[in-house]
C-alpha cells in the first residue's frame, strides 16, 4: 500500500478511537476506543519513522528521525499531561476526562489535513515502476534546493534504482534469512525501551500515590516535569547520533538509564518526595532519549523493499514490553506496602535496560552518515 495512504489511514483510526473514548458510555466502550486508538498510533510510529528516514539526507538523519519522535510523541505527551491536568482540575469530574480525550481528535484532524499534501515515497514509486511520479517529486525538490542554495545536486547513484517488488511472505523470508541479527537487535531495542517508557504512565503514578502519599489530582502535573525532561533528553541525544555515531549514543542512553533505575531503586527508601521526582526527571531524560535514538538505526538497517515491514515487525513485537512491563511491575507494587516493592520494580527495569545496552554493543552496526542503500547492504557477505 502507498505510504501516503497508510499515513492517512493511521490518523483516521486515531480519530475514530479518540471519538469513541470521549463518547464512551461504559468500561467496555472505553477499552474498545483505546484499543482502536492504540492500533492507529502504533501504526503511525512505524510508517512515520520509515518516511522520515527516506526523506532526510544521511548527515542529518539521526537528528531528524530521533528529534522527530520527540516532537511527534514526547512533546505530545507533555501537552497531553497538561491538558489532562487542567481539564480534570477545572471541569466537573464527569466531563473533564472526556474533554482530555477529545482534545486528541482536534490535533489528529489537523495532522490529517496536513497529510493530504504529503509527497509519496520516491523509493516506493520507483519500486512500483511509477517513474514519472517519482521524477516529478524529485524535480520539484531539486528546484527548491537549487533556488535556495544556488547549488546543483549530484546525480543519483544506480544503486537507488535497484528495487524489487515482493509479496509479504517473501519480505519476511528476506528479513529473517538475510538480516537475522539486525531484526533481533531491532526487536530487543524496542522491547527493552518500551518497558520503562510505558511504566512512566502506569507505574509511577501508583508509586507517587501509594508510597509517597502524593495527591492523585497532582500526578498529571508531575508527569509534565518528568516527560519534559524526557523531551530535552531526546533532542540532546539526537544531536549526538550524527556527531559520535549510532552505537555510542544508543549504548549510552540505554546504559545510563539502566544505571539510574538501579540507583533510584537502591536509595528510594531514604529520599524525600521532592528528590524522588527530581531523580525521575533525570532518569527519564535518558529513558526518553533511548526511546528516540533507536529509530534512526532500525530505519537504516534494512533495504527499501522490506524497511517498513522490518520496522513495523520490530515495533509490533516490541510493544509487548509495554504490556508485560506494567503488568509485572503493577503486580509487584500491589503485593507490597513498603518501598521494598519499589526497589524490586526499579531493579528489574534496570536489568531490562541493561539488556538493551548490551545488545547494541554486540549487534549494533555503525551506519552514521551512510545512504540508506549502503547502510542496508550486507557487509563482507556476512549476515548483519
Amino acid at each position: 500500500m502507498e505510504g501516503k495512504k497508510v499515513f492517512i489511514i493511521t490518523v483516521t483510526i486515531v480519530i475514530i478511537g479518540s471519538v469513541i473514548v470521549a463518547l464512551s458510555f461504559n468500561y467496555g466502550s472505553l477499552v474498545l476506543g483505546r484499543i482502536i486508538t492504540a492500533i492507529g498510533a502504533e501504526g503511525e510510529v512505524a510508517v512515520a519513522n520509515t518516511a522520515l528516514a527516506e526523506f532526510v539526507p544521511p548527515k542529518k538523519r539521526g537528528l531528524a528521525v530521533a528529534s522527530g519522535n520527540a516532537t511527534a510523541f514526547d512533546v505530545g505527551t507533555v501537552a497531553a499531561s497538561l491538558v489532562a491536568f487542567f481539564a480534570i482540575a477545572l471541569l466537573p469530574s464527569t466531563i473533564g476526562w472526556r474533554v482530555a480525550f477529545a482534545s486528541a481528535v482536534v490535533l489528529a484532524v489537523v495532522v490529517f489535513i496536513a497529510r493530504l499534501k504529503l509527497p509519496e515515497s520516491v523509493r516506493y514509486l520507483i519500486r512500483k515502476n511509477r517513474l514519472k511520479e517519482a521524477e516529478a517529486i524529485v524535480s520539484k525538490a531539486e528546484k527548491n534546493y537549487q533556488a535556495k542554495t544556488h547549488k546543483k545536486l549530484p546525480p543519483v547513484s544506480a544503486e537507488m534504482l535497484n528495487f524489487s517488488s515482493q509479496k509479504l511472505s517473501a519480505k519476511y523470508g528476506l528479513l529473517f534469512k538475510k538480516y537475522p541479527k539486525r531484526i533481533t537487535l531491532a526487536i530487543i531495542l524496542n522491547l527493552t525501551e518500551v518497558w520503562p517508557y510505558y511504566a512512566a504512565f502506569s507505574v509511577i503514578p501508583v508509586i507517587l500515590v501509594k508510597f509517597f502519599k502524593y495527591s492523585s489530582s497532582s500526578v498529571s502535573l508531575s508527569l509534565v516535569y518528568i516527560t519534559f525532561a524526557g523531551v530535552i533528553g531526546i533532542i540532546a541525544m539526537s544531536f549526538a547520533l550524527d556527531k559520535i555515531g549510532r552505537r555510542k549514543t544508543i549504548t549510552a542512553s540505554y546504559g545510563i538509564a539502566a544505571f539510574m533505575f538501579l540507583l533510584i531503586g537502591l536509595i528510594v527508601a531514604h529520599i524525600s518526595l521532592a528528590v524522588f521526582i527530581i531523580l525521575l526527571a533525570v532518569l527519564y531524560f535518558w529513558v526518553y532519549a533511548a526511546a528516540g535514538v533507536l529509530y534512526p538505526q532500525i530505519s537504516e538497517m534494512f533495504p527499501t523493499e522490506i524497511r517498513s515491514t522490518a520496522v513495523g515487525t520490530a515495533i509490533g513485537i516490541g510493544r509487548l514490553g509495554g504490556i508485560i512491563g506494567p503488568i509485572i511491575l503493577g503486580i509487584i507494587l500491589a503485593a507490597g506496602d513498603t518501598l521494598t516493592a519499589v526497589t524490586i520494580a526499579f531493579v528489574i527495569t534496570a536489568v531490562i535496560m541493561f539488556i538493551g545496552a548490551i545488545s547494541e554493543v554486540i549487534l549494533g552496526p555503525e551506519l552514521n552518515g551512510k545512504s540508506l542503500e549502503t547502510a542496508s547492504a550486507e557487509v563482507k557477505g556476512s549476515k548483519l
